[in-house]
């Protein structure tokens, strides 16, 4: 079963609740999509991991000329949001997640953060993968354990993107294969060849 979402506002001004960017339609939360998301949402971390593992470490920090990000962002950000979106607004704050998620992580890698090539500022290679897989592994655990009840409740806070907290999840795969594809071209950029 699916349902439809409003259509965008495109003429909302910059001070309103953004548009939702998500347009057509959403599937609702029921056993087989439910499924579904976290056959994405595995595939995906796979194809995530499979790629750092590939990735020598200067091309972390490396930035394009245009300064725009680097590796090392987009994998702290991924990081923070699949903990945020796939954790956190499901079923909220637990004592055990200051161990997960270092504080930091929201200033350096957060929404509206601006990457940083000083690589002082950031945690190594090395604990950026142990966190990315740390946090990955307690997702994949605990989705085990969300119901379509759960699933079915508004995603809280209140987000402009995801009515339900199925929303959030059905939208954790997209988000990371953004990201993926901007570490794939600063791979390339960089002068590699295509990892596949």
């Amino acid at each position: 079963m699916i349902r439809r979402l409003d259509k965008p506002n495109f003429h909302a001004r910059r001070s309103q609740q953004p548009p939702s960017i998500i347009k057509g339609i959403m599937p609702m939360a029921d056993a087989a999509q439910w499924e579904l998301t976290k056959q994405r949402i595995a595939f995906t971390d796979k194809m995530f991991r499979d790629f750092m593992n590939e990735l020598t470490p200067e091309l972390w920090f490396r930035m394009p000329a245009e300064g725009v990000t680097h590796i090392a962002w987009q994998v702290g950000h991924i990081t923070i949001a699949n903990y945020g979106l796939g954790m956190l607004r499901i079923r909220g704050k637990k004592a055990e997640d200051a161990s997960l998620m270092p504080e930091s992580y929201s200033q350096l890698f957060g929404r509206g953060s601006t990457p940083s090539p000083d690589q002082s500022v950031h945690p190594s290679v090395e604990r950026m993968v142990e966190i990315y897989n740390k946090v990955n592994d307690k997702l994949i655990e605990e989705m085990e354990t969300y119901t379509l009840e759960q699933l079915d409740e508004p995603s809280l806070p209140d987000h402009p993107l995801f009515k339900t907290k199925f929303d959030t999840l059905v939208f954790l795969p997209y988000h990371a294969m953004m990201h993926l594809g901007q570490m794939g071209l600063l791979r390339r950029l960089a002068g590699n060849a295509p990892l596949r």
